[in-house]
């Protein structure tokens, strides 16, 4: 064997090693359906967060609220389902319970009494990143990056 095939050989178990290093994360395609459906959420949540910024008053409670938990509990139903359906999609389906369980909490901690205003931004800080991610990912789908 000469110096030349070690080379070769060499160069070509480098670049095996290296393509085997960079391993594709499959994903499912862009879903429209879903993109609205969560940026409809997206916005009632929002506007949940900015009613309860105004001052305490006696609509401030969980009770007063419960509509706003119904429909985001239903979203996230359908959001989860549609995900799960869908091949390759484990990241948004991940994704997708962390949120689901971000209302939970939020409504958990409703029962507990009324927001601050300290509260209701650390609160919305913390939605909205999962929002973000999120909505980063499908759009990445979408403009396949």
């Amino acid at each position: 064997m000469n110096c030349l095939s070690i080379t070769k050989n060499g160069l070509v178990l480098a670049i095996l090693l290296a393509l085997g290093a960079c391993s594709l994360v499959s994903v499912s395609p862009y879903d429209s359906s879903a993109d609205k459906a969560f940026t409809k959420l997206h916005k009632q949540t929002a506007e949940f967060f900015a009613e309860s910024t105004k001052a305490p008053d006696p609509s401030c409670g969980y009770s007063h609220h419960l509509s706003f938990y119904q429909n985001s509990k239903v979203s996230m139903s359908s959001l989860l389902v549609r995900a799960r359906a869908m091949a390759d999609n484990n990241l948004t389906v991940s994704q997708l319970e962390l949120l689901s369980s971000s209302y939970v909490n939020l409504a958990q901690l409703h029962q507990l009494g009324c927001f601050t205003s300290a509260q209701v931004n650390e609160l919305w800080v913390s939605f909205d990143a999962s929002f973000s991610a999120i909505l980063k990912l499908e759009l990445a789908k979408k403009y396949g990056r």
